[in-house]
Protein backbone atom coordinates (compact mmCIF):
# COMPACT_ATOMS: atom_id res chain seq x y z
CA UNK A 1 0.00 0.00 0.00
CA UNK A 2 1.48 3.59 -1.13
CA UNK A 3 1.88 6.51 1.26
CA UNK A 4 1.15 9.47 -0.39
CA UNK A 5 3.78 12.34 0.17
CA UNK A 6 3.39 16.02 -0.46
CA UNK A 7 5.99 18.72 -0.89
CA UNK A 8 4.97 22.09 -0.64
CA UNK A 9 8.06 24.58 -1.39
CA UNK A 10 8.13 28.12 -0.07
CA UNK A 11 10.45 30.92 -0.62
CA UNK A 12 14.24 30.55 0.16
CA UNK A 13 14.78 27.00 -0.66
CA UNK A 14 12.10 25.74 2.51
CA UNK A 15 10.23 22.99 1.64
CA UNK A 16 7.76 21.70 3.55
CA UNK A 17 6.84 17.16 3.71
CA UNK A 18 3.21 15.72 4.15
CA UNK A 19 2.45 12.53 4.57
CA UNK A 20 -1.26 11.67 3.56
CA UNK A 21 -2.30 8.52 4.76
CA UNK A 22 -5.07 6.51 5.78
CA UNK A 23 -7.08 6.57 9.14
CA UNK A 24 -10.18 5.17 10.50
CA UNK A 25 -12.03 7.77 12.97
CA UNK A 26 -15.03 6.85 15.33
CA UNK A 27 -16.69 8.78 17.64
CA UNK A 28 -17.24 7.30 21.25
CA UNK A 29 -21.10 6.17 21.41
CA UNK A 30 -23.09 8.12 23.32
CA UNK A 31 -24.98 5.84 25.99
CA UNK A 32 -27.98 8.36 27.49
CA UNK A 33 -28.69 10.03 24.10
CA UNK A 34 -28.45 10.04 20.16
CA UNK A 35 -26.45 12.29 18.22
CA UNK A 36 -28.89 11.94 15.24
CA UNK A 37 -32.48 10.88 16.42
CA UNK A 38 -34.66 11.47 13.58
CA UNK A 39 -34.51 10.78 9.76
CA UNK A 40 -34.14 15.00 9.57
CA UNK A 41 -31.30 14.26 11.64
CA UNK A 42 -29.65 11.67 9.43
CA UNK A 43 -30.54 13.99 6.29
CA UNK A 44 -29.00 16.96 7.72
CA UNK A 45 -25.64 15.56 8.87
CA UNK A 46 -25.30 13.66 5.01
CA UNK A 47 -25.45 17.19 4.02
CA UNK A 48 -23.11 18.75 6.96
CA UNK A 49 -20.33 16.42 5.46
CA UNK A 50 -21.15 16.92 2.08
CA UNK A 51 -20.14 20.71 3.15
CA UNK A 52 -17.31 19.83 5.58
CA UNK A 53 -15.37 18.26 3.11
CA UNK A 54 -14.72 21.06 1.48
CA UNK A 55 -13.26 22.47 3.86
CA UNK A 56 -10.06 20.16 4.02
CA UNK A 57 -7.57 18.38 2.14
CA UNK A 58 -9.00 14.69 3.05
CA UNK A 59 -10.72 11.87 0.92
CA UNK A 60 -13.33 10.40 2.94
CA UNK A 61 -13.29 7.04 1.45
CA UNK A 62 -16.23 5.76 3.04
CA UNK A 63 -18.31 6.86 6.47
CA UNK A 64 -21.73 5.47 8.29
CA UNK A 65 -23.73 7.41 10.97
CA UNK A 66 -25.17 5.37 13.65
CA UNK A 67 -27.90 6.92 16.26
CA UNK A 68 -25.27 7.42 18.75
CA UNK A 69 -21.53 7.44 16.94
CA UNK A 70 -20.16 7.69 13.79
CA UNK A 71 -17.66 5.81 11.68
CA UNK A 72 -15.16 7.39 8.19
CA UNK A 73 -12.27 6.01 7.04
CA UNK A 74 -9.90 8.62 5.49
CA UNK A 75 -6.82 9.48 3.59
CA UNK A 76 -4.83 13.04 4.02
CA UNK A 77 -2.41 14.18 6.67
CA UNK A 78 -3.21 13.18 9.71
CA UNK A 79 -3.56 17.06 10.89
CA UNK A 80 -6.34 17.56 7.93
CA UNK A 81 -8.02 14.17 9.31
CA UNK A 82 -8.09 15.27 12.45
CA UNK A 83 -9.15 18.89 11.63
CA UNK A 84 -12.43 17.38 9.62
CA UNK A 85 -13.66 14.86 11.97
CA UNK A 86 -13.39 17.57 14.81
CA UNK A 87 -15.58 20.03 12.49
CA UNK A 88 -17.55 17.09 11.60
CA UNK A 89 -18.14 17.03 15.28
CA UNK A 90 -18.83 20.12 16.06
CA UNK A 91 -21.18 20.44 13.47
CA UNK A 92 -23.48 17.68 15.07
CA UNK A 93 -23.18 19.27 18.77
CA UNK A 94 -24.81 22.70 17.23
CA UNK A 95 -27.55 20.52 15.66
CA UNK A 96 -27.84 18.69 18.66
CA UNK A 97 -28.28 22.05 20.47
CA UNK A 98 -31.15 23.55 18.02
CA UNK A 99 -32.71 20.08 18.47
CA UNK A 100 -33.01 19.85 22.10
CA UNK A 101 -31.36 22.31 23.80
CA UNK A 102 -28.38 20.09 24.60
CA UNK A 103 -25.90 22.67 25.45
CA UNK A 104 -23.22 19.72 26.29
CA UNK A 105 -23.65 17.58 23.42
CA UNK A 106 -20.67 16.01 22.22
CA UNK A 107 -18.18 17.24 24.35
CA UNK A 108 -17.07 14.92 26.43
CA UNK A 109 -17.10 12.72 23.38
CA UNK A 110 -13.72 11.29 22.24
CA UNK A 111 -12.77 10.80 18.69
CA UNK A 112 -10.30 7.59 18.23
CA UNK A 113 -7.72 7.59 15.09
CA UNK A 114 -6.33 4.50 13.57
CA UNK A 115 -3.75 4.50 11.52
CA UNK A 116 -4.19 2.15 8.51
CA UNK A 117 -0.53 0.99 7.74
CA UNK A 118 -1.77 -2.66 5.74
CA UNK A 119 -3.70 -3.02 2.73
CA UNK A 120 -5.29 -5.78 4.61
CA UNK A 121 -6.23 -3.24 7.89
CA UNK A 122 -7.38 -0.71 5.08
CA UNK A 123 -9.68 -3.50 3.40
CA UNK A 124 -11.05 -4.07 6.60
CA UNK A 125 -11.76 -0.94 8.33
CA UNK A 126 -13.81 -0.13 4.91
CA UNK A 127 -15.70 -3.69 5.26
CA UNK A 128 -16.07 -3.11 9.19
CA UNK A 129 -17.38 0.78 8.80
CA UNK A 130 -20.09 -0.20 5.94
CA UNK A 131 -21.08 -3.58 7.96
CA UNK A 132 -22.01 -1.55 11.27
CA UNK A 133 -25.59 -1.49 10.58
CA UNK A 134 -25.50 -4.98 9.30
CA UNK A 135 -23.67 -6.10 12.80
CA UNK A 136 -26.35 -4.44 14.90
CA UNK A 137 -28.87 -6.39 12.70
CA UNK A 138 -30.80 -2.69 11.77
CA UNK A 139 -30.58 -4.37 8.38
CA UNK A 140 -29.96 -7.30 6.41
CA UNK A 141 -27.52 -6.61 3.67
CA UNK A 142 -25.14 -2.89 3.65
CA UNK A 143 -26.71 -1.82 0.31
CA UNK A 144 -30.11 -1.55 2.45
CA UNK A 145 -28.80 1.49 4.78
CA UNK A 146 -29.31 4.97 3.77
CA UNK A 147 -27.00 6.82 5.97
CA UNK A 148 -23.63 5.43 4.88
CA UNK A 149 -21.42 5.65 1.77
CA UNK A 150 -22.63 2.19 0.32
CA UNK A 151 -24.18 3.15 -2.73
CA UNK A 152 -21.23 5.22 -4.07
CA UNK A 153 -19.45 2.61 -5.53
CA UNK A 154 -19.15 1.02 -8.75
CA UNK A 155 -22.18 2.65 -10.18
CA UNK A 156 -20.30 2.34 -13.38
CA UNK A 157 -21.67 5.94 -15.72
CA UNK A 158 -25.21 4.89 -14.17
CA UNK A 159 -26.60 8.83 -13.26
CA UNK A 160 -27.33 9.78 -9.86
CA UNK A 161 -31.11 10.08 -9.03
CA UNK A 162 -31.56 13.57 -8.08
CA UNK A 163 -31.74 17.16 -8.74
CA UNK A 164 -28.11 18.68 -9.36
CA UNK A 165 -27.69 21.97 -6.58
CA UNK A 166 -26.82 24.03 -9.92
CA UNK A 167 -30.44 24.29 -10.93
CA UNK A 168 -31.18 25.64 -7.77
CA UNK A 169 -31.09 29.13 -6.37
CA UNK A 170 -28.86 30.03 -3.76
CA UNK A 171 -31.33 31.41 -1.39
CA UNK A 172 -33.03 27.76 -1.80
CA UNK A 173 -29.88 25.77 -1.40
CA UNK A 174 -28.83 27.74 1.78
CA UNK A 175 -32.18 26.00 3.20
CA UNK A 176 -32.02 22.75 2.42
CA UNK A 177 -28.39 22.19 3.37
CA UNK A 178 -28.62 24.60 6.18
CA UNK A 179 -25.61 26.93 5.49
CA UNK A 180 -25.14 30.04 5.06
CA UNK A 181 -21.93 29.05 2.47
CA UNK A 182 -22.39 30.03 -1.12
CA UNK A 183 -19.94 27.80 -2.62
CA UNK A 184 -21.41 24.18 -3.54
CA UNK A 185 -19.72 22.10 -6.30
CA UNK A 186 -22.27 22.41 -9.73
CA UNK A 187 -21.48 18.24 -9.30
CA UNK A 188 -23.66 18.04 -6.47
CA UNK A 189 -26.98 16.20 -6.91
CA UNK A 190 -29.95 16.26 -3.84
CA UNK A 191 -31.24 13.14 -3.66
CA UNK A 192 -35.48 13.06 -3.41
CA UNK A 193 -34.71 12.58 0.53
CA UNK A 194 -33.24 16.07 1.10
CA UNK A 195 -29.08 14.70 1.34
CA UNK A 196 -26.57 15.17 -1.17
CA UNK A 197 -25.84 11.92 -3.03
CA UNK A 198 -22.67 10.54 -1.21
CA UNK A 199 -21.12 9.22 -4.61
CA UNK A 200 -20.54 13.29 -5.22
CA UNK A 201 -17.81 13.70 -2.08
CA UNK A 202 -17.19 9.99 -1.48
CA UNK A 203 -13.99 9.07 -3.18
CA UNK A 204 -15.62 6.24 -4.73
CA UNK A 205 -12.52 5.51 -7.09
CA UNK A 206 -10.07 5.29 -4.38
CA UNK A 207 -12.18 2.40 -3.15
CA UNK A 208 -12.47 0.68 -6.13
CA UNK A 209 -9.36 1.34 -6.87
CA UNK A 210 -8.39 -0.55 -3.32
CA UNK A 211 -10.76 -3.70 -4.30
CA UNK A 212 -10.42 -3.63 -7.83
CA UNK A 213 -13.48 -5.67 -8.45
CA UNK A 214 -17.17 -5.15 -7.26
CA UNK A 215 -16.64 -9.19 -6.03
CA UNK A 216 -13.94 -8.34 -3.75
CA UNK A 217 -15.99 -5.59 -2.00
CA UNK A 218 -19.40 -8.23 -1.72
CA UNK A 219 -16.19 -11.05 -0.21
CA UNK A 220 -15.27 -8.16 1.84
CA UNK A 221 -18.27 -7.25 3.45
CA UNK A 222 -19.53 -10.59 4.10
CA UNK A 223 -16.94 -11.63 6.26
CA UNK A 224 -17.61 -10.97 10.03
CA UNK A 225 -14.46 -8.48 10.33
CA UNK A 226 -15.71 -7.05 13.82
CA UNK A 227 -13.78 -8.87 16.56
CA UNK A 228 -10.10 -8.96 14.49
CA UNK A 229 -10.82 -5.45 13.64
CA UNK A 230 -11.95 -4.33 16.79
CA UNK A 231 -9.20 -5.58 19.05
CA UNK A 232 -6.62 -4.67 16.57
CA UNK A 233 -7.57 -1.06 16.51
CA UNK A 234 -8.55 -0.66 19.57
CA UNK A 235 -12.13 0.22 19.13
CA UNK A 236 -13.89 -2.84 21.19
CA UNK A 237 -13.01 -0.63 23.99
CA UNK A 238 -14.71 2.22 21.97
CA UNK A 239 -18.16 1.20 21.07
CA UNK A 240 -21.10 1.11 23.12
CA UNK A 241 -24.23 -0.72 22.05
CA UNK A 242 -27.40 0.90 22.70
CA UNK A 243 -30.13 -0.98 25.06
CA UNK A 244 -31.88 -1.93 22.07
CA UNK A 245 -28.93 -3.30 20.22
CA UNK A 246 -27.62 -4.85 23.43
CA UNK A 247 -30.71 -6.81 24.36
CA UNK A 248 -31.17 -8.42 20.65
CA UNK A 249 -27.69 -9.39 21.27
CA UNK A 250 -28.05 -10.95 25.03
CA UNK A 251 -30.82 -13.11 23.38
CA UNK A 252 -28.94 -14.97 21.25
CA UNK A 253 -26.34 -15.31 23.34
CA UNK A 254 -28.78 -16.69 26.54
CA UNK A 255 -30.43 -19.38 23.54
CA UNK A 256 -26.75 -20.69 22.51
CA UNK A 257 -25.11 -20.70 26.45
CA UNK A 258 -28.45 -21.38 28.02
CA UNK A 259 -30.91 -23.10 26.02
CA UNK A 260 -33.80 -20.39 26.85
CA UNK A 261 -35.48 -17.92 24.81
CA UNK A 262 -36.91 -15.30 27.44
CA UNK A 263 -34.74 -13.28 30.21
CA UNK A 264 -37.18 -14.26 32.66
CA UNK A 265 -36.27 -17.62 32.02
CA UNK A 266 -32.64 -17.50 33.77
CA UNK A 267 -32.23 -18.25 37.53
CA UNK A 268 -30.61 -15.98 39.02
CA UNK A 269 -27.39 -17.53 39.34
CA UNK A 270 -27.51 -17.23 35.33
CA UNK A 271 -28.39 -13.77 35.34
CA UNK A 272 -25.16 -13.07 36.88
CA UNK A 273 -23.05 -15.33 34.90
CA UNK A 274 -24.70 -13.45 32.14
CA UNK A 275 -23.14 -10.01 34.12
CA UNK A 276 -19.91 -11.02 33.34
CA UNK A 277 -20.96 -12.24 29.32
CA UNK A 278 -22.01 -8.82 28.67
CA UNK A 279 -19.11 -7.90 29.67
CA UNK A 280 -16.81 -9.64 28.01
CA UNK A 281 -18.70 -9.61 24.38
CA UNK A 282 -20.20 -6.50 24.42
CA UNK A 283 -18.25 -3.99 26.37
CA UNK A 284 -21.41 -3.03 28.89
CA UNK A 285 -21.20 -0.85 31.19
CA UNK A 286 -22.42 -1.96 35.11
CA UNK A 287 -25.29 0.45 34.03
CA UNK A 288 -26.28 -0.71 30.54
CA UNK A 289 -25.87 -4.38 31.94
CA UNK A 290 -28.31 -3.37 35.12
CA UNK A 291 -30.85 -1.48 32.77
CA UNK A 292 -31.34 -4.57 30.43
CA UNK A 293 -31.42 -7.58 32.61
CA UNK A 294 -33.33 -5.01 35.60
CA UNK A 295 -31.08 -5.47 38.77
CA UNK A 296 -29.12 -3.77 40.67
CA UNK A 297 -25.83 -1.69 39.97
CA UNK A 298 -24.15 -2.82 43.08
CA UNK A 299 -25.22 -6.35 42.32
CA UNK A 300 -23.72 -6.06 38.79
CA UNK A 301 -20.90 -4.86 40.18
CA UNK A 302 -19.83 -7.66 42.59
CA UNK A 303 -19.45 -10.39 40.12
CA UNK A 304 -17.63 -7.88 37.76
Amino acid sequence: MQTCIVVLKFGGNKTLMIMKQYYHVSSKALEKNDIFHSREDFVTAMNDISLCVLKYDVMILCFCLMSNHFHFVLKGSYRDCYSFANEFKRMCAIRMRDRNGDVAGLKDVDLHFDLLDSQEYLENAIAYVLRNPMAARIIAMPYFYEWSSMMAYFRGRNPLPGTPLKSISIRRRRELLRTRHDFVPDTYVLSADGYVHPACYVASEEVEKIFKHPSRLLVALAKRVENEFEVASGAANQIVMLDSELKTHVLELISNEFGVNSLTQLSADDRLRLCSMMRRNFNASVKQIARVLRISQSLVASVL
